[in-house]
């Protein structure tokens, strides 16, 4: 195994709190102004790697999508099982050359960017889900931890 494929990627917190907000359809002023910051500091936090735990919380909750999403979302993971479905695409009547182990396939620059935008537009697809079911269970926590005060709260009442 070679030296590369061996490092696993370090998930970039940053890049995910902006993908996050743009998913949202919010520009770096208005998460600014939700937690009450400048514009400047958004964008210092997006080009971190890391951020604090309360700081990644705050945003969480601006953002109404779970913390877990921020601390530990691969984009990478996403796009290699995309890469995976985009190779099933069927290559008839394309030039094909085969050197070697290489295999070399010649599109016309038309087809090329189709591809690469119903790649894009299943990417962004797979996102929206992902963060939708982030977002339900999200809600599912809260409601569990409610219904857990709750619980205590009938328990001791006794």
């Amino acid at each position: 195994m070679s030296e590369v494929a061996g490092k696993e990627k370090k998930i970039h917190q940053g890049k995910n709190v902006r993908f996050a907000r743009e998913l949202k359809g919010l520009f770096q002023q208005d998460l600014a102004d939700k937690l009450n910051k400048q514009q400047s500091d958004i964008s210092r936090i997006e080009n971190q790697e890391i951020i604090d735990d309360e700081l990644l919380n705050q945003i969480a909750l601006a953002l109404e999508i779970p913390v877990d999403f921020l601390k530990n979302f691969k984009p990478e993971s996403l796009i290699s099982q995309l890469t995976i479905n985009a190779q099933t695409v069927s290559f008839k009547d394309k030039a094909v050359a085969s050197v070697g182990h290489d295999v070399i396939y010649n599109f016309p620059i038309e087809e090329v960017a189709k591809m690469n935008k119903e790649l894009l537009e299943m990417q962004k697809e797979h996102y929206e889900k992902e963060m939708q079911l982030l977002a339900e269970k999200f809600e599912l926590e809260k409601e569990n931890a409610l219904l857990k005060q709750k619980f205590e709260f009938l328990k001791n009442k006794k």
